[in-house]
């Protein structure tokens, strides 16, 4: 389930905010990267509060991620058309994946040891 979730939040993000790439083509190759990655229970877990919970959040923080990476104006357009514009933007997917669960362990590693 949470892989066809990130899967419709990345076509969300990437069609709504970088409609020059071509989010189709990479669907399958994002699903397979994502399957490969075998995410324990407790990270799916985290992935679907995340998802359900902060999506806004997790949203804004990958488009952060791949305005501050991807050129603006015609060189963005040339970079999604380009075979490793697509390969780029998913690993920074899953690297905004791996940063949100990374956050929320340090969240509830923080909370233990401050007592909250």
């Amino acid at each position: 389930m949470y892989i066809e979730d990130l899967i419709a939040t990345f076509k969300n993000i990437t069609k709504d905010n970088f409609p020059e790439l071509n989010t189709e083509e990479f669907l399958n190759e994002l699903k397979l990267i994502l399957e490969k990655k075998k995410y324990d229970l407790q990270d799916q877990t985290i992935i679907e509060r995340i998802l359900s919970e902060d999506a806004e959040s997790f949203s804004e923080s990958f488009y952060d991620l791949l305005n501050a990476t991807v050129p603006d104006g015609e060189k963005r357009t040339t970079y999604f058309t380009n075979d490793n514009g697509g390969n780029t933007v998913i690993d920074l997917y899953i690297k905004s994946i791996e940063q949100s669960i990374d956050y929320f362990y340090n969240n509830i590693i923080s909370k233990q040891f401050s007592g909250n």
